[in-house]
C-alpha cells in the first residue's frame, strides 16, 4: 500500500485557501467507498502501472498527483472501466470488482470527467446530461419536458448561476459552464464515485474558482472525489488527501496537512519520500 508519514511541521498557511468554503472532512464509517491494491497495466512491453494502491472515503477529496508518465491517467481509466487490469484487486463498498468495463463502472456508480468532457457541441445542456440515457415515454418519444426538469434541477443544486438557459447549444457556452455541465452530468448518474480529470485546464480565473466551489460542494453532499491536476495550489485548496504516483507507483498517501508544498513537488519529480 501507499505509504503515510508523521505531519510536517511548519507549512506555511495557504493565502487564498479561504475564498473556498471547503468544511470538515467527513469521519470515515464503514468500508471506503473504493478502494485499490497494487493494481497494475501493461500496454505490450511497456509498463503503464506497477504498482497503485489507495483509498477513497465518502466525503473527501483525494488529490493524485504526479510527473507525466506516472501513471495517473492509466489508473484512472481502470477505476472508469475503460481498462481491464493486469494486476492486483479494485474493491468498491468493501465489494470486490470482477468484471472491467465502462458499464460495470457506471452500474458500481463510478462516473468520470475526461479532459476532453464528452459534450456534444450541437446539443443543448439537456440532451447532453442525458447522454445515452435520453428518457422516453411510451418507449418511443422523446421525455422533453424530464429531461429539462431534470437539467435545471441538477444546475440549482451545483449551485451554477451562469448556466440560465439550458436549452442552449453546449458550442456556444464558456468553457466553465461545460466543464461544470461534464461534472453535473457524472454526479446525476454517478452513486459515490466522481473521478475529475484537471477539471480546471484552461479555463480563467473566475471559471476556475467555480469549478473548484464545485468540486468542494459535491464532497459536502457525500460524495468521493478523485481529482487530477497539475496545479498544485489548487490540490492544497480542495484536497482532503494526496496520492502521489511515479513511474506507475502509488510511493504515497498522506493527508493535506501532512505534506509541504516544497515537499510533494520533491516527490512527484524525484519519486523518494
Amino acid at each position: 500500500m501507499a505509504g503515510r508519514r508523521p505531519a510536517a511541521a511548519g507549512r506555511p498557511p495557504d493565502p487564498v485557501a479561504h475564498k473556498l468554503q471547503t468544511g470538515p472532512a467527513t469521519e470515515h464509517t464503514g468500508p471506503p467507498t473504493i478502494e485499490a491494491v497494487e493494481l497494475s497495466k501493461h500496454f505490450g512491453g511497456v509498463q503503464a502501472l506497477r504498482s497503485a494502491s489507495f483509498t477513497a472515503w465518502p466525503g473527501e477529496v483525494l488529490a493524485v498527483v504526479g510527473g507525466n508518465g506516472a501513471g495517473k491517467s492509466t489508473l484512472l481509466k481502470i477505476l472508469a472501466g475503460v481498462y481491464p487490469p493486469d494486476g492486483g484487486r479494485l474493491l468498491v463498498r468493501g465489494e470486490p470488482v470482477h468484471s472491467h468495463d465502462v458499464a460495470m463502472s457506471r452500474r458500481l456508480g463510478i462516473e468520470m470527467v475526461y479532459q476532453d468532457l464528452g459534450l456534444v457541441p450541437n446539443m443543448d445542456a439537456a440532451y447532453n446530461l442525458f447522454l445515452g440515457r435520453t428518457p422516453r415515454k411510451w418507449g418511443i418519444f422523446v421525455d422533453r419536458k424530464t429531461m429539462l426538469n431534470k437539467t435545471r434541477e441538477v444546475v440549482k443544486s451545483l449551485g451554477i448561476t451562469t448556466l440560465q438557459d439550458v436549452t442552449k447549444p453546449v458550442e456556444g457556452m464558456s468553457g466553465g459552464q461545460r466543464q461544470v455541465l461534464a461534472i453535473g452530468r457524472a454526479v446525476t448518474w454517478g452513486k459515490g464515485v466522481v473521478i475529475l480529470d484537471e477539471p480546471a485546464v484552461a479555463l480563467g480565473v473566475a471559471e476556475t474558482e467555480q469549478v473548484l466551489q464545485v468540486v468542494v460542494d459535491l464532497k459536502q453532499r457525500g460524495a468521493s472525489i478523485l481529482l487530477v491536476s497539475h496545479n498544485l495550489d489548487h490540490v492544497f485548496r480542495v484536497a482532503d488527501r494526496i496520492l502521489v504516483m511515479f513511474q506507475g507507483n502509488s510511493i504515497a498517501e498522506v493527508k493535506r496537512e501532512e505534506v509541504t508544498m516544497d515537499e510533494l513537488v520533491g516527490w512527484i519529480t524525484a519519486g523518494v519520500i
